[in-house]
């Protein structure tokens, strides 16, 4: 009779192991269900849907099933006395002067990311944008009077920038040692590129007595753009580690933009072909997760991008363009729920914290395996 219960109490502890471990969000790691003779392990216990949607977002799931995940992104920034002649949104470049004091600029991204674990070391990614664009320009000057503002706004929609990409786990996560996952991946300019951009001169004020127009100070985009118009290439690793009922993790990634060559560059009238070589950037970032239970996750982190300066090249002469460099640090407030074992609702808030950044940046997205 003391066998047998001994026996049932195993049993109940062999089994109850992975569920409570599961409840608390830890790592797969140290899900493993254990063999009570030698210790071994022999089967390794799902995490929770909260710690699942934490990898998925923050560093790689490696799962063996579809995760589709549409998105949407809203970003709104406010620049004062801003003489566009360098980035204008979405890290592109805008060749020619547009005179404003104050640019608004609000970016509305739908996008379409799906993921596949093509083993449970190899996971492969697909990104497909859609990008709205609404910029207001204003300056001061209307009428030549120094207390009334000239205002005009642009707006553009259109497919954005198709990014695929590649994640490997290097190293599984063990109780000493954090996973660490190594990516590539490549940037294709299928967005509507900045170069070559007319600008047209706003007339707001009455003819004078010549029957000129007064008032001409406010230059606009034609247009603007949904991407970047050049291909590039990314490498990155990242690593996590589960420290109960936390998680922590950090990144560090380089995109290469390849130097292109257009018909033309410039705003100006006529044709002035080139090239441009647009900066790189290196980025870095940190941060932690909570897994609450084991549906509701909540994060904190921070991002820091430094993009180098951007050069054209005419006529066989190469130019840096003066203001194209930027560093964009942002920290994030983020939180996962988890519907039901195959949905779940993300959602990220972005405060800009450099003069570069967006002021606000706000995500919902909702990842689902069918």
């Amino acid at each position: 009779m003391g066998d047998t219960i001994i026996s049932m109490c195993r049993q109940v502890s062999v089994v109850s192991f992975p569920l409570m471990a599961a409840a608390l969000g830890v790592s797969s790691a140290a899900q493993a269900q254990v063999d009570d003779n030698d210790g071994e392990v022999v089967r390794e216990a799902r995490p929770s849907r909260s710690v699942e949607n934490v990898l998925r977002e923050e560093h790689a799931l490696f799962s063996d099933r579809l995760t589709i995940e549409p998105g949407i992104n809203y970003s709104y920034s406010d620049r004062s006395q801003l003489a566009l002649r360098g980035f204008l949104a979405l890290d592109a470049i805008f060749l020619g002067e547009i005179n404003v004091d104050n640019v608004k600029s609000h970016i509305t991204t739908f996008d379409l990311s799906t993921r596949y674990g093509l083993t449970d070391r190899l996971e492969l990614g697909l990104n497909i944008p859609f990008v709205y664009r609404s910029s207001t320009y204003q300056t001061i000057g209307k009428g030549f009077s120094t207390e009334l503002n000239s205002e005009r706004s642009v707006d553009d929609a259109g497919l954005g920038d198709i990014s695929a990409s590649l994640s490997y786990r290097l190293l599984p996560e063990t109780q000493t040692r954090p996973d660490v996952v190594v990516n590539m991946g490549v940037r294709a300019p299928t967005g509507t590129d900045p170069y070559g951009i007319p600008t047209r001169t706003e007339k707001f004020s009455s003819q004078n007595a010549d029957g000129e127009e007064r008032n001409t100070n406010l230059t606009v985009p034609a247009e603007l753009p949904t991407g970047n118009g050049v291909w590039a290439v990314t490498a990155g690793a990242s690593v996590l580690k589960t420290l109960d009922p936390a998680i922590v993790f950090a990144n560090l990634g380089y995109t290469y933009n390849i130097e292109e060559s257009f018909d033309d560059i410039s705003a100006s009238d006529g044709q002035q072909p080139g090239k441009v070589d647009l900066g790189d950037s290196i980025r870095a970032g940190f941060g932690t997760a909570f897994a609450l239970n084991e549906r509701l996750s909540l994060s904190l982190s921070y991002s820091h991008e430094y993009i180098q300066k951007s050069e054209t090249t005419q006529g066989g002469v190469s130019n840096e363009v003066i203001g194209s460099d930027a560093s964009v640090g942002v920290f994030s407030l983020g939180g996962t729920y988890a519907l039901n074992d195959s949905t779940s609702v993300v959602t990220s808030l972005g405060i800009g914290l450099t003069d570069d950044a967006s002021d606000i940046s706000l995500t919902f997205r909702m990842p689902f395996q069918p």
